[in-house]
């Protein structure tokens, strides 16, 4: 299926990084008022370093039920919060896998590294449609 951009309202940029991630986006409204008006993330709070940072560590915690609950400095800091109070053993938290899905077409499951890796084999991932 051909698209043409005639019929795009955004374009957006992901920055999904080894270590770490961010994105970027543009309406159709503000290219044609200025083709470098830019949106970027906003500045995230690195957890409890008290930090900014335009880019967020590419982590992922899931619950037991592999729902999403956090992804990046919110993720290292819930999954932290969690390990202290022994209560992380029903989550799953992902970090540094992209390499792990480079050679891997995204549409299919994929086995990736995960820190309790003995309570999970793979994980489905979201089908994406063409």
């Amino acid at each position: 299926m051909t698209q043409t951009t005639d019929n795009c309202i955004l374009v957006a940029a992901i920055d999904f990084g080894t270590s770490y991630s961010g994105y970027a986006f543009s309406t159709r409204n503000d290219f044609e008022k200025d083709p470098l008006q830019i949106q970027v993330n906003p500045p995230w709070a690195a957890g409890t370093r008290q930090l900014l940072s335009l880019k967020t560590p590419t982590c992922l915690l899931l619950d037991a039920d592999k729902n999403y609950v956090a992804f990046g400095y919110d993720a290292e800091d819930k999954y932290s919060e969690l390990a202290l109070l022994k209560e992380h053993e029903s989550y799953y938290y992902f970090q540094r896998f992209k390499m792990s899905l480079y050679h891997t077409q995204v549409r299919f499951t994929v086995i990736i590294p995960i820190k309790n890796w003995s309570k999970c084999q793979h994980i489905q991932k979201p089908k994406f449609t063409e």
